[in-house]
């Protein structure tokens, strides 16, 4: 295990598997992973898998970070990314909680948000007044059902999904709420509801759940180069990109 500082200086870790296959993944529901090439004659195709929760702030901001790292990829590598639906806040009551119930003094709170709009605004993305801490069940699953079965509107559909929480205040608990992000990002909105309401993506949640217990991983976002480097938190784009490049050198093409 390695170590450097992020931008909020906290500790970057790293970690390397090598020599280990990765689980087999043939059996779950996946999406299309969004893929960028370089100009390369034989890219080299990385695996990222981005483990985050839509009530997340770094992972708000930590995948902004990504999408930029995505478009100054080294040449001759390739990213195959799939975003696993990891819900850290089980707990959360359905109707969710007041923030006022978090274990935060107030001038702690305060202090964290500050430090969040502010690499917030760096990335371009706004932070407003959050009423309620949300159970994001059935946004993960949503965040499923569009990456899986309309992977083209999944981007925009998962910018809304942070954008209604984040900058709107809006209450991902609440099944309306998810129907109108839906809705906003051009998703067939009685399809996905049809699929959430029989239940089809709840696999996929648990499979994240799963997949992160036997990788160690307990807060997001963190992200999952190959299954052999791994780098948590909302690191800056230059990070990942760098981490694309070592993980290049060492690990192997997605099967």
């Amino acid at each position: 295990m390695g170590g450097r500082e992020d931008a909020l200086g906290r500790e970057v870790a790293w970690s390397y598997q090598g020599g280990h296959d990765p689980p087999d993944v043939t059996s779950r529901q996946r999406g299309s992973p969004l893929m960028l090439r370089s100009m390369s004659r034989a890219p080299r195709t990385i695996r990222l898998e981005v483990f985050s929760d839509y009530t997340c702030p770094w992972c708000y901001v930590g995948w902004a970070r990504l999408e930029k790292a995505l478009a100054e990829l080294p040449e001759g590598v390739e990213a195959a990314v799939e975003w696993r639906p990891f819900e850290i806040h089980p707990e959360v009551p359905v109707g969710g909680m007041p923030v006022e119930d978090l274990p935060y003094r107030p001038d702690v709170w305060e202090q964290m948000q500050e430090a969040l709009r502010s690499n917030a605004e760096a990335e371009g993305l706004e932070v407003g007044k959050r009423p309620k801490v949300s159970n994001t069940h059935r946004a993960l699953a949503a965040g499923s059902y569009a990456q899986a079965e309309e992977p083209g509107r999944f981007p925009a559909f998962h910018r809304r999904l942070f954008e209604g929480y984040f900058a709107e205040g809006r209450d991902l608990g609440d099944p309306g709420v998810i129907t109108a992000l839906a809705t906003d990002a051009g998703l067939d909105v009685e399809h996905m509801e049809s699929a959430l309401d029989g239940g089809r993506y709840e696999r996929a949640i648990l499979d994240t759940a799963a997949d992160a217990r036997s990788m160690g991983i307990s807060g997001t976002p963190t992200f999952v180069f190959d299954r052999r480097l791994a780098a948590s938190g909302a690191q800056p784009a230059q990070v990942l990109v760098e981490a694309f490049a070592r993980a290049a050198s060492v690990g192997s093409d997605v099967e």
